[in-house]
């Protein structure tokens, strides 16, 4: 609650790394400015599950997945904006790896990645987005706003996708 957790580096989810546990961000909690040299900038959620709400998720960097990776998790994001996060490959925001993912109320926008600026689903996931606004990300490849990638389930109600740029 109400916490700053920023300025870190590491391997693997340098702002936090939630290995199989239950964790709950809330209340203007900040991930920002961390630097992971592979998987996870912000977040890296592997096998757990982590609920997110009235948080910011903002100025991640990582080789893969900037804000946030949800890897065989339960992600869910309420109230909260993911923004300005930075992948040199894949899932500027978010990279959803046969995880599931809900995201209501929230706010994505200004992320960049070679692929799926905003959100990048593969290898199963299912992603359910709710009131939620998408727009403003970037991609030199493709899926600008979202990528899917596989035999993966997206479900879209009530939601703004808008404004995102990909040069493939």
């Amino acid at each position: 609650t109400s916490s700053d957790i920023s300025g870190n580096t590491a391997t693997h989810g340098s702002g936090i790394y939630n290995y199989g546990g239950t964790l709950t961000i809330t209340s203007s909690t900040t991930v920002s400015g961390n630097t992971a040299t592979t998987h996870g900038g912000g977040i890296y959620n592997h096998e757990g599950t982590i609920d997110i709400t009235g948080s910011i998720i903002s100025g991640n960097t990582a080789h893969f997945m900037g804000g946030i990776y949800n890897r065989n998790g339960t992600l869910t994001i309420t109230s909260s904006t993911i923004s300005s996060n930075i992948s040199y490959d894949y899932g500027g925001g978010i990279d959803n790896d046969n995880g599931t993912l809900a995201i209501t109320s929230s706010t994505i926008t200004g992320n960049t990645a070679a692929s799926g600026g905003g959100i990048f689903n593969r290898s199963g996931g299912s992603i359910d987005i709710t009131g939620s606004i998408i727009s403003g990300n970037n991609v030199t490849g493709s899926g600008g706003g979202i990528r899917i990638w596989g035999t993966d389930t997206l479900t879209i109600t009530g939601s703004t996708i808008s404004y995102n740029t990909a040069t493939n």
